[in-house]
């Protein structure tokens, strides 16, 4: 991340937990701190944006509308390519997210349904996640805020070790999953704590790791 994208992490990853939980007031709060960061309003964009993955339609919808309230401007289409080149940028991003997992990601993906398969790595990750506008080490953290945010526990494992393996701060990390489950009562902090410690509560000598719990 740049310097000026991690000062803005922060108020990014609160719009993003608000408008995953529908908290307008809380995005607005959060929107007024991004655009006092100093980041292009772009970067508020694409966090919208993401929430089509995570959230749904419905979540990225009333996104773009609170930061087109909070923060007037023209977004600009930046669309780019076709099938073939989503497909080819989205398994490399997806590759470098799951790292050793990645072919088990795929085989049991295609089991569960054969377009869904195709549409992760086309669309989630082709088309969505390698958008200009926010680094992949940023888009991790917002991931893992809207999954803690709405308990989604086995992707927010995959999106805690992604995170990582992008090289999100362990601080970022831990932040971003305390932001998700911040005002969301007890199933999501239960959640979010069984995924950290499934992703980071042992040490590789098999011992108790730091910050198993949340």
């Amino acid at each position: 991340m740049s310097a000026r994208e991690a000062a803005a992490i922060g108020p990014l990853i609160a719009f993003a937990a608000a408008m995953a939980r529908g908290r307008h007031a809380q995005a607005r709060r959060a929107l007024a701190a991004v655009r006092r960061s100093g980041v292009d309003r772009v970067a508020a964009e694409e966090a919208a944006l993401m929430l089509v993955l995570h959230a749904g339609y419905p979540a990225a919808l009333e996104a773009a509308g609170a930061l087109l309230e909070a923060w007037p401007g023209v977004a600009r289409r930046r669309d780019r390519g076709g099938p073939r080149q989503w497909r080819e940028r989205g398994e490399r991003l997806c590759a470098r997210v799951y790292g050793a997992a990645y072919a088990k990601l795929r085989s049991n993906v295609a089991r569960l349904h054969p377009d869904l398969a195709t549409w992760m790595i086309e669309q989630g990750y082709g088309r969505v996640l390698t958008r200009p506008g926010l680094s992949g080490p940023a888009r991790e953290l917002i991931a893992v805020t809207v999954l803690a945010a709405l308990g989604w526990e086995r992707q927010l494992v995959s999106h805690l070790l992604g995170a990582a393996r992008l090289g999100a701060p362990p601080a970022d990390i831990r932040r971003a999953c305390r932001a998700g489950i911040a005002g969301g009562g007890a199933r999501a902090r239960a959640a979010a704590t069984r995924a950290w410690r499934k992703a980071f509560g042992r040490d590789a000598a098999g011992g108790r790791g730091r910050g198993a719990r949340v």
